[in-house]
């Protein structure tokens, strides 16, 4: 079932018809596998009584943590028990920032996404292999062996200040093979320090060394809803099959699911283009891919490339 038919919508329930109390749990570390359902089920269910739980650590082990145990008592006593608890004043969302795999912050927003986020155009310059801020004006080209192990393109931003990026964030492609009719292109975004060393982060089942966020797409369903994406969220149908052909260049646009890291001046975020998973997972992995050539990324004034990261505005950019 390569589409998305009626196989798949006898399978998707109706969350907006959910009107009970809910409490939510969203790990930044399960990515391709239970963030996008559990950010898009919290906000989507038609309750008006919904917290979010977020969180980037171990989830089974952060699950039966003395700290979520204790929420989640609170929850079931006030709704379940009716006790006077104060459940009602907690605040709706419980937001985890991390710094690293083991360090981070806590702290509570009204809502998600969190108010005062602003999403921000980081261009991509082959020519220089960087993240800019503005278009570059002479076009480039980057390509890569999507079948290698390390075959893959990089594009670095440094951080000038301490920066928060939370939510979720986009990658938009000119991209072309050199063979075949079809493309499946992986993003990530990782961490590195000031030094260059790259900053690890658990992932799902808890793998130790993963990375900030990810997104995937085969390219031959790069078709768009206009009606259901936003930024930092495209929706793609999966409703139709557009073929490339060798050469041709294309514009996709491509999710990359949700987290929150917090940048240190100094430090800096690398965007990573390559042709299958980006690490070795024991399980729930990409096998057969659709690869076949090499892939070129192009940029440049007629193929304007970019990354659109949500980043949260402190206190003194307000004003």
């Amino acid at each position: 079932h390569p589409f998305d038919d009626v196989y798949w919508a006898a399978k998707r329930p109706e969350l907006e018809r959910i009107e009970v109390p809910a409490l939510v749990c969203a790990s930044w570390s399960d990515q391709g596998l239970h963030t996008r359902g559990s950010i898009e089920g919290f906000m989507r269910i038609g309750s008006p009584e919904k917290w979010l739980y977020t969180h980037g650590r171990r989830k089974w082990e952060t699950f039966y943590s003395q700290e979520a145990r204790e929420t989640q008592r609170r929850f079931f006593d006030f709704f379940l028990k009716r006790d006077a608890n104060s459940w009602e004043d907690t605040p709706r969302v419980r937001l985890e920032v991390r710094r690293s795999r083991t360090s981070y912050e806590v702290r509570h927003e009204p809502a998600w996404p969190i108010p005062g986020t602003e999403h921000v155009e980081l261009h991509l310059d082959a020519r220089a292999a960087a993240l800019v801020n503005t278009p570059p004006q002479v076009a480039g080209g980057a390509d890569y062996d999507p079948n290698a192990r390390d075959g893959r393109i990089s594009f670095v931003w440094y951080f000038e200040r301490e920066t928060e990026i939370t939510g979720s964030a986009s990658v938009r492609l000119w991209v072309s093979t050199t063979d075949g009719d079809d493309l499946d292109v992986f993003v990530v975004l990782r961490k590195l320090d000031a030094a260059g060393r790259e900053v690890p982060f658990f992932g799902y089942n808890g793998y130790p060394d993963d990375v900030v966020a990810k997104g995937w797409l085969r390219v031959s369903h790069r078709e768009l809803d206009p009606a259901l994406s936003r930024p930092g969220r495209p929706w793609h149908t999966h409703g139709t099959r557009w073929p490339v052909q060798p050469g041709e260049i294309v514009d996709i646009e491509i999710e990359i699911l949700a987290s929150s890291t917090l940048f240190e001046a100094g430090s800096a975020l690398r965007l990573d283009i390559l042709g299958h998973d980006a690490a070795r997972y024991p399980v729930f992995r990409h096998g057969v891919t659709a690869n076949r050539g090499r892939h070129r990324v192009h940029t440049g004034p007629d193929h304007p490339s970019m990354l659109v990261v949500p980043v949260k505005q402190r206190r003194d950019d307000r004003g």
